[in-house]
C-alpha cells in the first residue's frame, strides 16, 4: 500500500503520527524483524490496522496487559506474535490513610512528569493502588521521579509480567432506553440530561467516540463503541437487547469505574 493512501485511511488522526506508524511497518518488512509501535494505540487505529493486514503484507498483533483494555501496543511481524512486548506493569500504592485517590489523580501525576498520555496503557485503580502498563524505556524514570500522587506519598513497584490475578478493567452495567442510536439520544440518556443539554456537550467538544472527538449530533453509534463524556465518564455500548412497546431501543451499556 502506498504511503499516501495509508495516511488518508486514517482521516481522524494527525498525519505525522500515522506516517510514523507506516514507517514502522516498512521497517518490519525491510528487516524481517518485529517492530513495535512507540506508543499505546487507541482502538480506532489498531482496529483499522487489523482490517488492513493483507494489504500491508504484515501480521498485526496487539497487547495491552488487561482483558477488556483499550490502549494497546501493536507489533508488526512477518511471521508470528512476539513472546514479549516492551511493556512494564507498575503498581502505584497510595500510602496515605486519609485520602482515597482516583484515576484522574494517578494519571495527572504521571503526566506532570512531562510524559504524554500515549506512553501509558489503561489505568486500573483497585484497593488503594493503581496498576499502569508503561513503555519499558520510561519505567525507571517514573520509579525515580514519582514520589507523590495528589499530595499523598506513594510507593511504586514493577510487577512481573506473568503475575497471577492481574486486575481487570471494571464496569457497572445497566440498561438505557433510547429512541435511536443517534449520538445526541445516547449522550442525553447516559448523562440523564435533556436532549438540548446533551447537544450542548456534543457541540462544545466534550464527547468522544473511540477516543475521537465528534461534534455531529446525528452521528450513529454502534455496539462496542466507547463513548467518553467530559465530566460524566466513559461508557461502552455493549449490545441492543430488544425494544419497548413504544419501539424504543433497550441498550446495555457499561460504565467504566
Amino acid at each position: 500500500m502506498e504511503k499516501t493512501a495509508f495516511i488518508n485511511s486514517f482521516d481522524q488522526c494527525d498525519k505525522n503520527y500515522i506516517s510514523n506508524i507506516y514507517n514502522s511497518i516498512m521497517l518490519c518488512k525491510k528487516t524481517h524483524n518485529t517492530v513495535f509501535t512507540k506508543e499505546f494505540l487507541i482502538p480506532y487505529i489498531y482496529n483499522k490496522l487489523i482490517n488492513m493486514e493483507k494489504e500491508l503484507g504484515v501480521k498485526i498483533y496487539c497487547y495491552g496487559v488487561y482483558e477488556e483494555c483499550e490502549r494497546k501496543i501493536v507489533a508488526f511481524d512477518l511471521y508470528e506474535e512476539p513472546r514479549e512486548y516492551p511493556i512494564d506493569l507498575i503498581k502505584i500504592t497510595n500510602k496515605s490513610k486519609f485520602k482515597n485517590l482516583t484515576h484522574r489523580d494517578y494519571l495527572g501525576s504521571l503526566m506532570s512528569l512531562g510524559l504524554k498520555r500515549e506512553v501509558f496503557g489503561d489505568l486500573v485503580v483497585e484497593n488503594n493502588s493503581c496498576y499502569v502498563p508503561v513503555l519499558g524505556d520510561i519505567t525507571n524514570y517514573i520509579v525515580a521521579s514519582l514520589e507523590t500522587v495528589g499530595s499523598c506519598p506513594c510507593e511504586i513497584e514493577i510487577l512481573e509480567s506473568n503475575i497471577e490475578n492481574i486486575p481487570m478493567v471494571k464496569f457497572q452495567e445497566k440498561v438505557i432506553i433510547c429512541s435511536s442510536l443517534r449520538l445526541d439520544n445516547v449522550v442525553s440518556e447516559l448523562c440523564n440530561l435533556s436532549r438540548n443539554d446533551g447537544n450542548t456537550l456534543i457541540n462544545n467538544g466534550s464527547v468522544m467516540i473511540n477516543h475521537i472527538l465528534y461534534n455531529k449530533k446525528d452521528k450513529l453509534v454502534k455496539p462496542l463503541d466507547i463513548i467518553t463524556i467530559r465530566g460524566y465518564g466513559k461508557f461502552k455500548i455493549q449490545e441492543i437487547v430488544g425494544e419497548t412497546q413504544k419501539n424504543r431501543l433497550k441498550v446495555v451499556i457499561r460504565k467504566y469505574t
